[in-house]
């Protein structure tokens, strides 16, 4: 039987070559792996919080410097054919060196690398992996294939590595190096399982597995023997002779009528434990694999109509409406991230209404650990292939290493029940048209190979029942506009007020977003400015996007006015994001079934930072995450302004029909003017609206539109509310926020009751300003006179909510205060860039 040996835990660590500080240079550390040399620095308290200050910049030499990784392997006592050392993820360029003999050269972080080592059955042996800085190995291959063009960074495309770890416009650069994943060493004799890949699809009521298994064999007592396959999911069994010299088996189990796995919101998440088990003729077990799957149908259905052309996902028969979120690699480190932090975003994403997650592709395959909690929740994968925003090349030994990546990743993830969709890329067939790479590239390769033939090709072959998607945004095609919102999917960014979310009709929206600040908690814990405001130098070092903040204010201007106080910036400006996003949704779900889903650009930080994040890097939820949660129900009422007068559309994306009674009321910032209660039937996965002409002429600037459902009315604040502003905040005159607040400690907290007295908009508890790790069951509450809410707040410091404190962190929504007039913002930008240019 194969014999798997960790080899994981303490190695040590030092510096090879390169800037490195004296002090570090002259020692070497304990190192964690899996883990990196930040990792390793940072806890020998050899280098300082790289999130911290502009640590960032100051850090800048481990990208640049060499380093060594150096264990002891213990030997084996073994009489096994075969002893090989398995590498499940060196990040990146690394020769390998074992008893002081060169052994392999390394080359792609994506992948794994099998190494024999037959020298273990005699003895321990020294093992060091030398990793070169990865910005001088992409330096000299930019150098030897050329320049190409990258959005973030112009060494990303000539690396295999995560391009984000060079920068992107929510994260810093911090490439570094280190064994990232686990390491160990095997023994095995005869034959070894080297790729297993269930096909799993319904055939009426019955599961079919279709098998495609790859088995390695040793020369000695491998190659003519004689073996089998045993195949099981509970009861039903099958076996798969393997006659000598096969290499490649196929076969097919038949389980009759199994539970079926179904999307969160949909079903339960049945899964199946599948065993496969590789005998000799005596039947001894020579290798073993199991996974749990899950039996289910999934379609990506993409149909030219008379609008254009769908897409949308329907599981088992079952159309849905995706309410998705991007994901990005969880750290800077990718080998801190640990099962725990997973499952915990994926309950996150539960919370927040999600019910799929795109890994987009400037970060890294996943590890098993992410797709099995996908699998338990119900939530569905998009898989971006690993290229982002840049042209890549497709020369040798480049275009090997993506081969080898690719049919390592989709044998890897393939039997998961969450993954729905492969997609070529991110961006980069819609950026050969937006940035003419026809000309600009002067006819080198950029990619279109892996995206138009390797890329499909592999899925076919390994991945037979699931679909590829070109890109990210497509519309179908090479040569279709990839981001006409018509057809397909669509990246749509807009460009000011969020407003215009309403002059575009999408058929599937796979990133959109708007900036904002992380919890202030998160931001004084790495900011040090003496007075900070939205351009002082740590604010800047938060903020990687070009022109975020400049577009940060122009919206606040649009709505708000840019506020002079720092503190209400900072408030005002989480507050617009969470508008802008949620308006966003709500626009696209009100399109419903014209539009099937929405991707919001992004669940996760990586560091502390301004950036399109629900969640911020230290687990605080930002007030976008409440505005989403809410945008996310299953079934919601959106009020909008159309050509007709005020609409309210009552959004159902079930697959049951809903009969809602609304209590829809026109105010003034003192006291109702209008009222009305309408009965909506909306038909399963469909929006419909209703005009509200009745209620009196179009909404002037100091009026709103509040819409209730009757049936969440009560003591407490109504389940499902929207509301609608005459024009904007900024011509909204509300009065001083006035209400009655009680706390009362429970189990795990407090609770505390808000009554209003007037009217409040988007009442929000900051709790992370009375305790940094305090976290509220909800947010952005409007509440008309006399209605009450209240807030569950989980703190391991309870006395510390008196109801003093608690007044001093509850915001709502005002116009600015203080106006800046002179703010900065996108047009004082442009200028500056064409007086540069000139």
């Amino acid at each position: 039987m194969l014999i798997r040996i960790p080899t994981d835990g303490r190695w040590r660590l030092r510096a090879a070559s390169g800037p490195v500080p004296d002090s570090i240079a002259a020692q070497s550390f304990d190192a964690p792996v899996p883990g990196d040399v930040h990792m390793a620095l940072q806890e020998a308290a050899a280098i300082p919080d790289p999130f911290d200050d502009d640590n960032e910049q100051r850090l800048a030499w481990i990208g640049h410097s060499d380093w060594e990784y150096q264990t002891t392997l213990p030997a084996i006592e073994t009489d096994a054919e075969r002893i090989e050392l398995v590498l499940y993820g060196v990040d990146t360029h690394a020769d390998v060196t074992i008893a002081a003999e060169p052994r392999a050269r390394l080359s792609n972080m994506h992948r794994t690398w099998r190494i024999p080592v037959p020298e273990l059955a005699h003895g321990e042996v020294d093992l060091r992996v030398g990793l070169r800085s990865p910005v001088e190995a992409a330096a000299a291959e930019r150098a030897r294939l050329g320049e190409r063009w990258a959005v973030f960074s112009e060494l990303s495309p000539f690396i295999r590595k995560n391009a984000s770890a060079f920068g992107w416009d929510w994260g810093p650069a911090l490439p570094g190096a280190g064994i990232w994943r686990d390491v160990e060493v095997q023994a095995w004799s005869t034959a070894r399982l080297s790729a297993v890949r269930p096909t799993v699809t319904m055939q009426g009521d019955d599961g079919i597995i279709a098998l495609d298994i790859e088995v390695e064999r040793t020369e000695e007592t491998g190659a003519d023997a004689d073996l089998g396959l045993l195949v099981e999911v509970g009861s039903a069994r099958t076996w798969i002779p393997a006659p000598p010299r096969t290499h490649r088996l196929r076969g097919e189990l038949i389980v009759r009528r199994p539970e079926r796995w179904w999307p969160v919101g949909m079903g339960a998440q049945a899964l199946h434990d599948l065993q496969i088990t590789l005998v000799d003729t005596h039947g001894t077990a020579l290798d073993a694999w199991s996974q749990r799957i899950g039996f289910r149908d999934l379609v990506v259905e993409q149909i030219d109509d008379e609008a254009g052309r769908s897409f949308g996902l329907t599981v088992n028969g079952v159309p849905m409406f995706v309410r998705g979120f991007n994901w990005i690699p969880d750290d800077t480190s990718v080998a801190r991230v640990t099962p725990d932090d997973l499952h915990r975003r994926i309950r996150q994403t539960l919370d927040l209404g999600g019910n799929l997650l795109r890994v987009w592709g400037g970060g890294v395959f996943e590890s098993d650990a992410f797709y099995e909690a996908c699998d338990e929740a119900g939530i569905l994968v998009w898989q971006d292939f690993l290229f982002a925003c840049a042209a890549y090349p497709e020369e040798a030994p480049f275009a090997d290493e993506v081969e080898a990546e690719a049919r390592e990743n989709i044998t890897r993830l393939m039997p998961h029940p969450s993954l729905a969709v492969w997609n070529g890329n991110n961006e980069n067939l819609w950026f050969w048209f937006l940035h003419d790479w026809e000309h600009v590239l002067t006819g080198a390769t950029w990619g279109e190979g892996f995206y138009t033939d390797l890329l499909p090709r592999l899925v076919a072959e390994l991945d037979p029942a699931r679909t590829y998607l070109i890109g990210s945004p497509s519309s179908g095609g090479r040569w279709d506009d990839p981001n006409d919102p018509s057809r397909g999917v669509v990246h749509w960014w807009i460009p000011d007020d969020y407003r215009a979310y309403d002059e575009v009709r999408p058929r599937f929206v796979s990133e959109f977003g708007f900036q904002g600040p992380p919890a202030r908690a998160t931001f004084d814990a790495v900011v040090h400015d003496a007075l900070p405001a939205p351009f002082s130098a740590g604010s800047v070092q938060r903020q990687k996007a070009e022109g975020g903040t400049e577009r940060i204010n122009d919206v606040l201007h649009a709505h708000f006015g840019v506020p002079a106080d720092f503190d209400e910036w900072y408030w005002l400006a989480q507050l617009d994001q969470a508008r802008a996003v949620r308006y966003g949704v709500e626009r696209f779900r009100s399109l419903e079934p014209h539009c099937r889903g929405t991707i919001v650009w992004q669940l996760n930080d990586c560091w502390p930072a301004l950036s399109w994040s629900m969640i911020d890097v230290a687990d605080r939820y930002k007030p976008v995450a409440y505005a989403v949660r809410e945008a996310y129900r299953p079934r919601i009422l959106v009020l909008r302004h159309e050509e007709s007068g005020p609409t309210l559309f009552a959004c159902n994306s079930t697959d049951m029909p809903w009969e809602v009674d609304v209590d829809v009321q026109r105010w003034t910032p003192s006291r109702q003017s209008a009222q009305r209660v309408i009965r909506v039937s909306a038909p399963a996965h469909a929006a419909v609206p209703v005009a509200l002409a009745d209620l009196g002429d179009a909404l002037a600037g100091g009026e709103l539109l509040v819409a209730t459902e009757i049936a969440g009315q009560g003591a407490d604040a109504p389940r499902l509310r929207t509301v609608l502003l005459g024009t904007t905040d900024r011509d909204f005159p509300d009065a001083e926020p006035a209400y009655d607040m009680s706390v009362a400690e429970v189990h795990d907290g407090v609770a505390v009751r808000v009554t209003a007295r007037s009217l409040l908009r988007d009442a929000t508890i900051l709790v992370d300003m009375i305790d940094p790790d305090a976290h509220a069951d909800r947010n952005l509450e409007t509440l008309l006179p006399g209605e009450a809410v209240t807030w569950g707040i989980r703190t391991a410091a309870p006395e510390s909510f008196t109801t003093e404190a608690i007044r001093g962190a509850l915001r709502t929504a005002r116009a600015a205060a203080v106006r800046d007039d002179d703010y900065r913002g996108l047009a004082q930008l442009e200028a500056e860039k064409q007086a540069a240019r000139r």
